[in-house]
């Protein structure tokens, strides 16, 4: 079997998804390549990109070469760990879907495209409750929301790792020049206004599910500040979820298999769901070094059966 990770950064520090998967891999004898993101083309029919292979037991990680012509269609499975640069998603997208006739990609592309963004999670009420949510591009609608009162997180439909992420309200000074700044040079990017839920204080949770079946959770923390991300300075500690978060968790699992999304992270403020991961959760790393029992290999075995 041959596997294709895709990603911007060929990270091989031994705590990144990349890492841990590719040695997870190697080590039950699956070749392993990792491609461009960035790089990807269409060539006489082929979608194509460059990187660099290991086959097993190539033991330890090393840097190697990393302009290996790779043809994407002589893969058996394809696992994206990042879009890479924005302004060339949807092209990315569509060569992706091109290879999905043929190859398995996870997440699949309509899961990219539907739960990468936090639009979505506005339509599955059916499933749990969402804060109160606006998405809009002009400034005065945003500012009006603002106005009515109440605090609100400000940030971009799809970021990530707790980037231009705002708390304010309306007798926040500055908070125009906030989503003015926001909303880009030519002041068209769209924003979200999402409901400030005070029960964050007590940190919420990563939830990791793969093949639609929780392997783990960890607890965020907020520190000095209103974002629990850990790339923001938030805190982790080892958790568990109540028989009614799993139910949940469980449920938003195999709502997201469904749609293609076989490994995702779930940030979870029972009974809301905060967002859903689909592009490369982190928590696995994570996990591990609290000390939870968790491997890559679990992580591919339930990917594997599905």
């Amino acid at each position: 079997m041959k596997l294709l990770f895709l990603t911007q950064q060929f990270d091989i520090k031994t705590d990144s998804n990349l890492a841990l998967l590719t040695t997870a891999c190697l080590d039950i004898g699956i070749a392993v390549a990792w491609g461009s993101v960035d790089h990807l083309g269409l060539h006489a029919g082929n979608v194509s990109t460059i990187g660099v292979e290991y086959d097993p037991p190539e033991l330890p990680l090393t840097h190697k070469s990393q302009d290996t012509p790779l043809n994407c269609h002589e893969f058996d499975l394809i696992w994206i760990l990042s879009l890479g640069k924005r302004r060339s998603f949807l092209d990315k997208i569509q060569l992706l879907k091109l290879l999905e006739s043929k190859v398995r990609v996870i997440n699949s592309t309509d899961a990219l495209l539907h739960l990468r963004s936090k639009y979505g999670l506005t339509q599955l009420g059916q499933l749990f409750q969402h804060p109160e949510t606006h998405a809009s591009n002009q400034m005065e609608t945003l500012a009006e929301i603002i106005e009515r009162g109440g605090q609100w997180v400000l940030k971009p439909p799809a970021g990530s790792l707790g980037q231009q992420v705002f708390l304010l309200d309306k007798d926040t000074d500055n908070y125009r020049s906030i989503l003015s700044h926001l909303m880009g040079q030519n002041q068209d990017q769209y924003l979200l206004l999402q409901a400030y839920l005070p029960s964050i204080k007590r940190g919420e949770k990563r939830v990791l599910v793969a093949g639609g079946q929780v392997v783990g959770c960890y607890l965020r923390q907020l520190v000095d500040d209103h974002r629990t991300n850990l790339s923001q300075g938030g805190k982790a500690e080892l958790s568990t979820l109540s028989e009614k978060e799993l139910r949940l968790a469980e449920a938003v699992g195999q709502h997201c298999l469904m749609l293609g999304a076989e490994f995702i992270g779930i940030d979870l403020l029972y009974p809301y769901v905060i967002e859903i991961n689909v592009i490369n959760p982190g928590g696995l790393g994570t996990l591990q070094a609290l000390g939870a029992d968790i491997s890559a290999i679990d992580i591919l075995a339930r990917i594997l059966q599905t």
